[in-house]
């Protein structure tokens, strides 16, 4: 083994060992991670077999992410409660909401539960960062946010597989069954989770300046999604044009990012807005030259540099923001980020209809440079400028 193989599991154990909660959280994550992931992909495809249609099952993946403009309101919802008792409900609840998909293939019904899924998804992304301020030191959330990146994609690596297996051979029901049994495991595990939480603040606190004291955070990882998307438009063309492979080596290009993810969150405490954009803009400048190991190389450091995006502002937005309003600034801010994601494939679509792989990653090159210089400029300057006292916001609660 090498060094700093040993140096990270040698991490791991110690901050695995010193955190017993924590133990409980990754249980929770690692059962929810599975679940999602498996469904999420069946859900499209289950779709598109019953239909036939790619609008259709377009559509089914749509619902999951369109709860995502609710996220100001479903924040504040979640505010008005404790986080551990709003996490642990909300998964018992996915249990029977996925269980109706066990009677039934009538398409309405698929899209509610869809819908449902989504807003439970907001609503995780609320409750979630705050259980989290709550349990650990400010100085581990990186880590922690970290350990989840990894935790997550891993997980995108391996259940897509079991589930595209699954689905093949019996169908959709064990996914929605094994979805809907991960909920209730996850909702278990959370509940062992020991907490001391203060009673929820009143509405009456402000969410807003705390939002704006972030722009320039949310501005950088959702540049940094939203040029993830181009390269994925790109994809096909460079894979067909470019490697002169079949469509299937997406699928190696994928893994080849989803590695560069999982160590990235390993090494979540140097996760920086300004360095995973930087990385971004050089993957996407080693991809033109269409050379295969430059291109795995590539896929590799995008990972790393997506996932460093993503910790970085999951944390600044823990970090910065006082327990009273966490949940509304939490769920706008990463709804805000992830937003970019489909905005990106829409102008991704537009763009490789009328330019070559080898433009479009140029263009991912230089946006993702421009604003990597500027948010290690202006942009972190105005981000410090506007950013309210942690104290005089404590003294609002």
């Amino acid at each position: 083994m090498l060094k700093w193989e040993e140096s990270v599991l040698a991490s791991l154990r110690r901050f695995w060992g010193s955190c017993d909660v924590v133990r409980w959280y990754f249980a929770g994550l690692t059962l929810s991670f599975f679940g999602t992931s498996a469904m999420y992909l069946v859900a499209g495809v289950w779709m598109k077999s019953l239909t036939g249609s790619d609008a259709l099952a377009t559509l089914a993946l749509l619902c999951v992410y369109a709860p995502g403009v609710l996220s100001p309101w479903i924040g504040r919802f979640a505010d008005t409660f404790r986080k551990k008792p709003l996490l642990v409900w909300t998964s018992l609840a996915m249990a029977p909401v996925l269980a109706v998909l066990l009677f039934t293939d009538d398409l309405r019904v698929i899209y509610a539960v869809l819908l449902v899924y989504g807003v439970q998804a907001v609503l995780v992304s609320a409750a979630e960062p705050a259980l989290l301020v709550m349990l650990l030191p400010q100085d581990r959330l990186a880590k922690v946010n970290g350990l989840r990146m990894s935790l997550q994609e891993g997980m995108k690596l391996v259940a897509p597989l079991a589930a595209a297996a699954l689905f093949a051979a019996h169908g959709a029901w064990p996914v929605v069954a094994i979805d809907a049994l991960s909920f209730l495991l996850a909702a278990a595990a959370t509940s062992m989770i020991k907490v001391d939480e203060p009673p929820p603040a009143p509405r009456e606190t402000p969410s807003w300046p705390h939002l704006k004291a972030l722009t320039w955070p949310i501005v950088g990882a959702t540049t940094a999604l939203f040029a993830a998307s181009l390269h994925t438009a790109a994809s096909f063309s460079l894979v067909e044009n470019g490697l002169h492979y079949g469509p299937e080596f997406l699928g190696v290009l994928s893994a080849a990012q989803g590695a560069g993810s999982v160590l990235a969150g390993l090494a979540g405490k140097r996760a920086d807005i300004t360095t995973g954009l930087a990385l971004i803009a050089v993957a996407a400048l080693a991809r033109t030259t269409a050379w295969l190991p430059a291109v795995l190389a590539a896929g590799f450091v995008h990972g790393i540099g997506l996932a460093w995006a993503v910790i970085a502002v999951a944390t600044l937005v823990q970090q910065r923001t006082p327990p009273a309003v966490m949940g509304r600034v939490s769920a706008t801010a990463i709804s805000i980020v992830f937003g970019g994601g489909p905005l990106g494939l829409a102008v991704g679509a537009a763009l490789v209809a009328h330019l070559s792989f080898e433009a479009i990653y140029v263009i991912i090159a230089v946006l993702t440079a421009a604003m990597a210089f500027w948010h290690a400029g202006a942009g972190r300057a105005a981000s410090l400028r506007a950013r309210p006292p942690r104290e005089a916001a404590d003294q609002m609660e």
